[in-house]
């Protein structure tokens, strides 16, 4: 179980050791890397949930419209579908959706759809770029799982 926390980044790393980051955040960060995102000057804004503290806390002291209008980069992991608008969105930001929800849906197949917490047809008339979802973040991922897997197996075996 510790490896597979290890690979995860969620095991805390000793002094002297080099740590492995979290998979969500490297995979956000490594997908605006590849598509050439100059991140040095920008304003990002990431809309992050912890149920007891983070969403509660940020949803009574500040309007997410008015924190995000402003964003050149928002990234949303609020877990809950569809919540942020074109309208929070400043033209031309760079959205990176994290959410994954099933929302009923009768005209499916199956009689539901998977959405984000972005409303992708709003948010696609005012964002440069935006993840999809599905098949946005969740391959990143689990690229970046790997990429962990392979450097703790070089840093087991000392391959530099």
């Amino acid at each position: 179980m510790a490896s597979i926390l290890l690979i995860w980044g969620i095991l805390p790393c000793k002094e002297g050791n080099h740590c492995l980051f979290l998979v969500p955040p490297k995979g956000c960060i490594e997908l605006l890397l590849r598509y050439g995102v100059e991140l040095i000057g920008k304003k990002a804004v990431v809309i992050g949930r912890s149920k007891i503290v983070g969403l509660p806390t940020s949803l009574l002291l500040q309007n997410p419209e008015q924190v995000t209008s402003g964003a050149d980069i928002v990234i949303s992991d609020v877990g809950v579908p569809n919540i942020v608008r074109g309208c929070w969105l400043k033209p031309g930001a760079i959205v990176i959706d994290t959410g994954t929800h099933y929302v009923k849906e009768a005209n499916s197949l199956h009689g539901r759809r998977v959405v984000g917490d972005v409303c992708y047809e709003e948010a696609i008339t005012k964002a440069s770029a935006i993840t999809p979802v599905p098949g946005g973040v969740g391959p990143v991922s689990i690229s970046m799982l790997l990429s962990n897997t392979l450097d703790s197996a070089k840093r087991a075996y000392n391959i530099v």
